[in-house]
């Protein structure tokens, strides 16, 4: 049968080869909806594995990065020293959008980050550095780079780096956290606490304290502590920061689908219509069939097997091009190179939405073909 399919395929080839345009176009857009989602989860999923084992104690209604959070310099240093707090892995830290900066987003300006030296895998965690991963001995103007900062700024270890009159000396570069979606610690600048106050003009100011609670006292029991200790102030958790995604993610996430949904649609109506004019047209071979023998089940798969041939051909087109246009698009929103690669997740996804479109845009043809009678469809003109 499936022999069979693909010679009616060839002959109505003006016919089958519109239907294929228009089921890779339909890939191509549900495969780019779904790439743009799968970055939006993974860039906000990059933000929270900076929260993740710490707590960030700033003002109330901020969340990550705490940049519109202003607390005082004293205020600070009475929490870092509160018995629930270990003070080795815990820092003072002031974040800040660098102004006169070449900004890589609207939603992801380049960032200061002061924090002190000596601490700076509270914000940096487990990144790997090219460079020095220290401020410590590195001077008062030290900076370690995010790595889209530092291809903004087209640096590398070693350079210094000249932005409002102030200078910074690159003396480590982060390699890339997120997999497409602008990062706050991809497009960071973290320097020593004292120097990011000087740039930003916020001196004995600072945004939050990032907390890494001692080993006796469980990270419920600090937050309970500190916000029955500072009622006017929050701090923000790892459950807070996957709070912040999903609400930054519903409304996104509902608009995409429905999109999603509306093509799937629209491909399933296109080839259903091709296949049941081939239905139609083959009214008189197909009672031929059924009065030699043939059988239902045999007839039906006939017909699946011809939709998810166009539907196939169409898909693996559209998945081709998917990747491509992506890169295309992320230039066009300021992406510096074209490093953007379907994740093996999307491709699955693809692939389904593929085999879906193919086996339902035939199954009502195929149920009308089984119902032609062979007697009236040898009389059929």
């Amino acid at each position: 049968m499936l022999d069979v399919a693909f010679k009616d395929f060839k002959a109505k080839k003006g016919r089958a080869v519109m239907c294929i345009i228009g089921v890779m176009a339909c890939v191509l857009l549900i495969g780019v909806i779904n790439m743009v989602l799968y970055d939006m989860q993974s860039g906000l999923k990059g933000d929270l594995g900076t929260v993740n084992g710490k707590l960030y104690f700033e003002q109330n209604g901020t969340a990550f990065p705490p940049a519109g959070s202003v607390i005082s310099e004293s205020l600070g240093d009475q929490v870092l020293n509160s018995s629930g707090v270990d003070t080795s892995k815990s820092t003072e830290a002031l974040f800040a959008p660098l102004t006169g900066s070449i900004t890589y987003s609207e939603s992801t300006p380049v960032m200061v980050v002061g924090l002190t030296p000596g601490k700076e895998q509270s914000f940096i965690g487990n990144a790997t550095v090219n460079g020095s991963s220290s401020l410590v001995g590195e001077g008062n103007n030290a900076v370690i780079i995010g790595s889209d900062a530092a291809k903004t700024y087209n640096v590398t270890v070693g350079s210094t780096l000249t932005i409002n009159g102030n200078q910074f000396k690159i003396v480590g570069v982060m390699d890339k956290v997120g997999t497409g979606f602008p990062l706050t610690i991809d497009n960071s600048l973290v320097m020593p606490l004292s120097y990011a106050q000087n740039v930003s003009d916020r001196q004995g100011l600072i945004s939050t304290v990032i907390i890494v609670p001692n080993s006796q006292y469980s990270m419920q029991t600090e937050i309970n502590n500190l916000e029955n200790s500072y009622p006017k102030y929050d701090v923000y958790s790892q459950k807070d920061a996957q709070q912040t995604i999903n609400n930054n993610l519903a409304e996104p996430d509902i608009f995409m689908n429905m999109i999603i949904v509306m093509i799937f649609a629209v491909s399933t109506v296109l080839i259903m219509n091709m296949t049941m004019m081939t239905v139609k047209e083959k009214t008189k071979d197909i009672g031929t069939m059924r009065a030699l023998g043939t059988k239902k089940k045999s007839i039906m798969l006939l017909i699946v097997y011809e939709s998810l041939i166009l539907s196939s051909i169409g898909g693996i087109i559209g998945i081709l091009l998917i990747s491509p246009v992506y890169n295309v698009m992320g230039l066009m929103m300021g992406a510096t190179s074209l490093n953007f690669t379907m994740p093996f997740t999307v491709l699955l996804q693809v692939i389904l939405i593929i085999f879906v479109i193919g086996t339902l845009s035939g199954l009502l043809p195929a149920y009308m073909a089984t119902k032609i009678s062979p007697i009236e469809a040898l009389r059929y003109e």
